[in-house]
């Protein structure tokens, strides 16, 4: 029985550390996605904006809408730039 509990703990803490793995990798997906669609923004903006969003439940339907609301448009919104612009000429 001891046997069997040493085994099953090992497995479920080698798949929490694959998970937690993968989350890092994620979140540093995130922001540098984050800073390469708002170049002025800070590292130090992009942590408050990861740390803001882990606050909330996973479930996006029952999340409220105030972590949109705390973020400033011009750091929450994609926005084109003359330069990104396409002609149509």
């Amino acid at each position: 029985m001891q046997q069997q509990h040493t085994e099953v703990f090992s497995t479920m803490e080698k798949k929490q550390n694959n998970l937690t793995s993968k989350l890092d990798g994620l979140t540093n997906l995130i922001k540098t996605l984050l800073q390469q669609v708002n170049p002025g923004m800070s590292a130090e903006q992009v942590q408050v904006m990861i740390e803001a969003a882990q606050q909330y439940p996973p479930d996006a339907s029952s999340a409220p809408n105030d972590v949109r609301r705390s973020i400033p448009p011009s750091l929450g919104s994609n926005h084109v730039t003359k330069d990104m612009e396409i002609s149509t000429v």
